[in-house]
């Protein structure tokens, strides 16, 4: 279909402390969100970002999918209903399901050009149902494989699989399950796609009609880990994130561009009571597969949630929850190397209950430029998608 480009944003004012420069993508009553922030849906210039837009977000299964040009503020309409988006981080490859009585079809739409390919076709009665919304699936970097979680039978017993589809063979296979991957946030390598990064939620499964429940080891209190696996399933290590190592995960995480590394947050004692005793001058942490220990990012100011690491791999950005919620959301931002870190909003207006619109879901955009999140309207118009322009001389002065 013909693309057509509107005028929806509007510049607000920069921010008090970094002068960052600040624009509403979008305006409308309705309720918009950037989809998620581990996988940054950004094209490879940096230019142009996704957008979801639900006239009822909790309980619609489908939303508008839109594209932003964040230079000249243009917003176009790419699909009127879409039903689960994912992409290959970095690439500007965007993935969704249009539902279709005849058969749920994946899409593949370029952020840059706009174009649009029909990669799969599902006829409804043998591949599971991919997840609505954004954030829990994931494209391999060669745009071969495409991942996501379904709870099904297996063997008699109720599990969370991974199902890999195959796009160029048009296949799918399950190539891992466990009872507890509930939420699992799954990952490729952003660069080379080797790896695949898995949330485990220790205690929890979600049971034959579809709600989670405590698992067998609920009692144990183990909090929620980290692990990889191969590109094929196999191979499973495990990252010290949770008991016994540190406190257990936010359920926030992501690889550090091809380092081998990934970065990622735990929970932390209410304000002011600080951190984890293992872990007391921070709670951004990082780890390779099979470290003994995560190393710790000491930011003692600071209660971290959401982490986006940059597509170079250098800085990392957090959305800081240090004054307690309900009050002002800081995103700031960090160097790995040299342990600087500096306050890019002073209050990102993200309201953060308990809808995910309502998260800040702050990264940054491919040319580390911008910083893409939700926030909410002084004048009342609800949920929106911001941009916030990294200052000149903002990141160079981290190191």
């Amino acid at each position: 279909m013909a693309i057509q480009w509107k005028y929806e944003a509007c510049d607000l004012k920069p921010d008090p402390v970094s002068g960052a420069k600040i624009s509403a993508l979008t305006t409308s009553p309705r309720v918009s969100i950037n989809i998620y922030c581990e996988q940054p849906y950004t094209s490879p210039d940096g230019r142009r970002v996704a957008i979801l837009r639900y006239n009822d977000p909790n309980f619609d299964d489908a939303g508008m999918l839109l594209v932003s040009d964040v230079v000249s503020l243009k917003l176009a309409l790419v699909e009127r209903r879409v039903a689960g988006v994912c992409n290959a981080a970095w690439s500007g490859q965007l993935y969704y399901w249009v539902p279709d009585p005849a058969g749920n079809r994946c899409v593949r739409v370029s952020l840059t050009t706009l174009e649009q390919e029909t990669v799969f076709v599902d006829d409804g009665k043998s591949c599971p149902k991919m997840p609505a919304g954004g954030g829990g699936s994931s494209v391999s970097p060669d745009h071969r494989y495409m991942i996501y979680m379904a709870p099904m039978e297996l063997g008699g017993r109720q599990t969370c699989a991974i199902i890999r589809i195959d796009l160029k063979e048009k296949s799918w296979k399950v190539i891992f399950d466990h009872p507890e991957i509930v939420n699992p946030h799954l990952q490729f390598n952003p660069v080379h796609g080797k790896q695949i990064l898995v949330q485990h939620n220790r205690g929890s499964m979600i049971s034959a009609d579809g709600t989670t429940v405590p698992s067998p080891d609920a009692d144990k209190k183990l909090g929620t880990t980290l692990f990889t696996i191969d590109s094929d399933g196999s191979n499973q290590k495990p990252l010290p994130v949770g008991e016994p190592h540190s406190a257990s995960s936010t359920g926030h995480e992501c690889f550090i561009a091809d380092t081998g590394m990934v970065a990622f947050t735990v929970g932390w004692n209410n304000p002011p009571h600080g951190f984890d005793p293992r872990h007391p001058l921070g709670n951004i942490l990082y780890a390779t597969p099979g470290d003994k220990k995560p190393t710790v990012f000491a930011t003692p100011e600071h209660h971290f949630n959401h982490i986006c690491v940059s597509r170079c791999g250098k800085y990392w950005l957090c959305d800081s929850y240090h004054l307690g919620l309900p009050g002002p959301v800081p995103l700031v931002i960090g160097n790995f190397k040299t342990g600087r870190f500096r306050t890019l909003l002073q209050d990102c207006g993200a309201l953060c209950g308990g809808a995910q619109f309502t998260h800040p879901h702050a990264y940054f955009t491919a040319d580390t430029k911008r910083v893409i999140y939700n926030g909410t309207m002084a004048f009342g118009a609800g949920h929106q998608v911001m941009a916030a322009q990294i200052p000149d001389g903002f990141l160079e002065s981290l190191g």
